[in-house]
């Protein structure tokens, strides 16, 4: 939730100012969440453009370049290190690298198959990630809106992977999933707007 008055920071810039007004369909507001359409108004005058996050100022996570995910390959195509892709996150989209491929998730005895080479359509996986320019990536079980992402081809458009930012799957439940509340709610600190 964002506030009249509250300090904000932009991502990836890092960025800081304060919210001065929020307008909801030209009617001025006091809060606003995600995934509302709104205008704010910021204090100061900052390059927010499509696809920054705009978060409470003690919710800003360090933008990376490179990030680990679980992903699970939909394309006919194989996903390879090496592979240049396109990563979709929010509304931003970015030209990225496959670095690595740590392991694929056995299904007949959920093992992980360490350094497969490579992901075929349906596999589960580690993989990754180094894109070109820095993004806001919240851990998936933190916050599923910011810790998702697609890879595309970007030589036709079509998604290839659907990957979920940070831990495993099994390392999150071991930690207790605070991305929710229980009912598949996004957490109260999960509060970013694009």
């Amino acid at each position: 939730m964002l506030r009249v008055g509250q300090p904000v920071t932009v991502l990836p810039s890092g960025h800081t100012s304060t919210i001065e007004a929020i307008d909801n369909l030209g009617d001025a507001v006091d809060v606003a969440w995600a995934p509302q359409s709104v205008s704010l108004r910021l204090a100061d005058d900052l390059d927010v453009a499509r696809g920054d996050l705009v978060v409470p100022r003690d919710a800003a996570v360090e933008p990376t370049r490179r990030l680990t995910a679980t992903v699970c390959h939909l394309s006919d195509a194989p996903l390879r290190p090496g592979a240049r892709v396109l990563l979709r996150h929010a509304t931003r989209t970015v030209a990225a690298v496959v670095e690595g491929i740590p392991s694929r998730l056995v299904l007949a005895d959920l093992t992980q198959h360490p350094e497969p080479g490579e992901l075929m359509a349906n596999d589960i996986g580690r993989v990754v990630v180094r894109t070109r320019e820095p993004l806001a990536v919240d851990p998936y079980a933190r916050c599923r809106r910011t810790g998702s992402f697609l890879l595309i081809d970007p030589s036709d458009g079509t998604t290839l992977t659907a990957g979920m930012a940070g831990r495993a799957f099994g390392e999150a439940a071991e930690a207790g999933a605070q991305g929710t509340d229980g009912q598949g709610s996004e957490a109260p600190d999960c509060s970013h707007m694009t």
